[in-house]
Parts: C-alpha cells; sequence; structure tokens
C-alpha cells in the first residue's frame, strides 16, 4: 500500500473564476513547480470500491502521516530540468524508496513519467501550496473512478 500511496501524491487543479476587474495573477506551473515539496494531504474519493456499490474516503492529513503511513511525509523534488524525484522515508529517517523521472506542464496539467508509468494530474498553485487532481484506479477493481486530492506545502525554492 505504500508503493500506490507514494506514486499517487501529485494530483490536478482548477483555476478560480475571478471578476473582470480583478487584476489576472496567472501561475505558470513549469515555472512554480521547481523546487521541493512536501505532502500535507492525501484525500481519495473511492467509488464502487471492489466492484461493488460501496464507497469510501481514504484520508490522510498532514498531522497524522507518520501515525497512520508509517512514513515521514513524501517529499518530491522537481529540478528546473524537468527531472523530478519522490523520496518516500519511514519514521526513523530511512529512506524506503525513490521514484525518478521526467515531469513537463502544459497548461495547468502535470506529466510525470517514469520508466514503468506516466502520471497525469491537473495542478493549482497558490501560496506556497500546490492541489494535485486527477481520476485513478485506487481500489484496482481495473476501473479510474477514483477522485484523488494530494495537497503539497513548498518548503525550498531549490530542489535537492
Amino acid at each position: 500500500m505504500l508503493f500506490p500511496l507514494a506514486a499517487l501524491l501529485l494530483a490536478q487543479c482548477r483555476q478560480s473564476a475571478k471578476p473582470e476587474n480583478a487584476e489576472e495573477e496567472s501561475v505558470v506551473l513549469s515555472q512554480e513547480l521547481p523546487g521541493t515539496w512536501e505532502s500535507i494531504l492525501v484525500r481519495v474519493e473511492v467509488s464502487t470500491a471492489e466492484n461493488t456499490d460501496s464507497s469510501y474516503v481514504f484520508e490522510v492529513r498532514e498531522e497524522e502521516w507518520l501515525e497512520r503511513t508509517g512514513m515521514q511525509p513524501i517529499k518530491a523534488y522537481f529540478q528546473p530540468n524537468n527531472q523530478y524525484r519522490q523520496v518516500f522515508t519511514a519514521g526513523n529517517d530511512t529512506v524506503i524508496s525513490e521514484a525518478r523521472g521526467l515531469w513537463n506542464t502544459f497548461s495547468d496539467t502535470l506529466m510525470m513519467i517514469e520508466p514503468n508509468a506516466t502520471y497525469q494530474y491537473v495542478v493549482k498553485i497558490d501560496k506556497g501550496l500546490a492541489e494535485f487532481r486527477t481520476m485513478l484506479d485506487w481500489d484496482g477493481d481495473g476501473v479510474k473512478d477514483d477522485s484523488y486530492l494530494g495537497v503539497h506545502r513548498k518548503i525550498s525554492s531549490t530542489a535537492e
């Protein structure tokens, strides 16, 4: 369960509508994303769990991250050269695993490409927080009908 949680910690966002007289604050995702980000929330609304009529919500907040996952909050390092890595660390600061790949943006969409997988999220960045949203197959029933939200805090403008 750790790897799917970690691999899915990025998602989509929608820009909010602003009044016509408000100044446009256009966030260029490719310029705002480089740096170090830390997970502070994961929320998945699972629809038709395991091909049944039941559904449930899986949610982990910042204050309960270690207790619920046994890990430190996941850190994502986005390099300006479009490479990234995610680091998954146990509660005792031992690195459990790392995922590496390439990232690119298209308007508000982030694509993350790893050797054996590609992830796509709609991302909204505002005031040092990034929301990643996507639809995925969280429960492994073969249908991408589960709504994912990951919220990450920018902790550095540089990536280690």
